[in-house]
């Protein structure tokens, strides 16, 4: 019996030593996994960014794809309109440096949590900022999706103006492995029309604009002499009519615009039937023929505008005589590089012709004045005849009369008459003068002495 009970004995030892031995076993393998991956220096070790020739970048909202074509990038979602260079550049460059600040590990159960899920997953919530890195061919190279921005006390990252600069990574390939970085990567944005390069043409030195309307009535030019005149004249005006630049500042219109977004070339007919048209001709010799139009877009007016650029310039300096060997050197060097900086100029905005443009409501606002709404107010002329009988008189003072209501001046004014006539006053007696002689008392002369004494 006492060996019965020492089997038995031993027998649970021996079980709980390998039930212990299993659990242990299990707890070692568990906390292996969950140590995820090394910790690294690099977010993305060894990412050569000259091989990416496409980037994707897709939330589940919206997406957007660009891609390398030929020397040029291109957004797909505007109809291949050229992408921002600089951008891409920031951004890939971004990645490639981008250190680690550290890692945590979270299971796939709380990635909705911390906003790492990938875009698509069925039911999920927590859907971060899928970016796909791919070669010509398309092949994937590298993924990664954007998650939350952290939020923590005493972090050297965290902005002055609250939150913090760091944001949540998952890397698919690194399971459950989260790293937190030190960026907050804007430039890796869904939202197509921030992706599309946004120089634009800049006109200067306007010498004349003419806007060509859809009723003659409403046309207008106005154009001025030199460069260094700050106002325009209307041509053709009417007498009485002036144009009134302080209603529109010509000296600077479309100079240096900006857009908001561009519209894929199959939709530009569509979108500009019943355009304003306006040719823009400057001293340099650059002509813009550009078209413009209001659209109700979802309840809101939005403006779109198109142009075509050309330009005359000059292909050689015209001589000056007596010029001197040193002058024209100097002259000829000065010329060729303004020659190449107007070419330049052309290339760059030739190649803004075809595509539509969403503008601001300042851009085209001149444009879109009628010739009524560009010109002055008439001139009040000043009645130079004399006042009326009983009007208060021109010389300022105020017309008593108005002041007092009912108060009206007589028809005829009274005639005053004196009441009894005053003596004429005697009129004085004038008397000779008397001689020289003269007694001047009495006036009598002296006798005449007597001839014979």
């Amino acid at each position: 019996m006492n060996k019965i009970i020492l089997l038995l004995i031993a027998l649970a030892i021996l079980v709980g030593a390998v039930l212990y031995q299993q659990k242990d076993r299990k707890s070692r393998l568990s906390s292996g996994a969950r140590k995820g991956v090394e910790m690294r220096e690099l977010l993305l070790p060894a990412l050569d960014v000259n091989s990416v020739q496409k980037i994707r970048v897709k939330d589940d909202k919206s997406e957007v794809n660009v891609a390398l074509n030929g020397t040029t990038w291109a957004v797909a979602e505007r109809g291949g309109y050229e992408a921002s260079f600089e951008k891409i550049s920031r951004a890939l460059l971004a990645l490639k440096e981008q250190k680690n600040t550290r890692k945590q590990i979270v299971g796939k159960e709380s990635w909705g949590k911390i906003g790492v899920q990938p875009p698509g997953e069925p039911n999920a919530y927590g859907i971060g900022t899928l970016v796909e890195l791919m070669d010509a061919k398309g092949n994937l190279k590298k993924s990664l999706i954007l998650g939350a921005n952290v939020t923590s006390s005493g972090n050297a990252n965290a902005s002055p103006f609250g939150g913090s600069n760091e944001r949540l990574i998952r890397i698919p390939e690194d399971g459950d492995t989260i790293w937190v970085v030190g960026n907050t990567f804007a430039d890796l944005e869904t939202a197509p029309e921030n992706w599309i390069e946004k120089a634009f043409f800049d006109v200067q030195k306007l010498k004349s604009v003419e806007v060509t309307a859809a009723k003659p009535e409403d046309s207008w030019k106005a154009s001025r002499a030199n460069a260094d005149a700050t106002e325009f004249t209307l041509e053709g005006a009417k007498p009485g009519e002036k144009l009134d630049n302080g209603k529109i500042n010509l000296t600077s219109l479309l100079s240096a615009p900006t857009f908001n977004d561009v519209l894929p070339k199959d939709k530009v007919a569509e979108t500009m039937k019943g355009a304003l048209k306006a040719r823009l001709v400057t001293f340099d010799g650059f002509t813009y023929d550009v078209q413009t139009v209001k659209q109700k877009v979802a309840d809101a007016d939005k403006y779109y505008l198109t142009v075509a650029v050309s330009a005359d310039i000059p292909k050689e300096r015209a001589p000056v005589k007596d010029e001197k060997a040193e002058d024209k050197k100097k002259n000829d060097e000065a010329f060729a590089e303004e020659k190449k900086k107007q070419e330049e100029k052309l290339a760059a905005e030739k190649k803004l012709s075809g595509w539509a443009y969403e503008v601001t409501e300042y851009t085209v606002s001149t444009l879109l004045k009628t010739r009524a709404e560009v010109l002055a107010a008439p001139e009040k002329k000043e009645d130079a005849a004399a006042p009326a009988a009983g009007t208060a008189p021109t010389s300022g003072l105020p017309n008593v009369t108005k002041m007092l209501e009912g108060l009206k001046p007589a028809a005829t004014p009274p005639t005053l008459t004196p009441a009894s006539s005053l003596p004429e006053a005697p009129k004085p007696e004038i008397k000779p003068a008397p001689a020289p002689d003269a007694n001047p008392v009495t006036g009598e002369k002296p006798a005449a002495p007597d001839a014979k004494k």
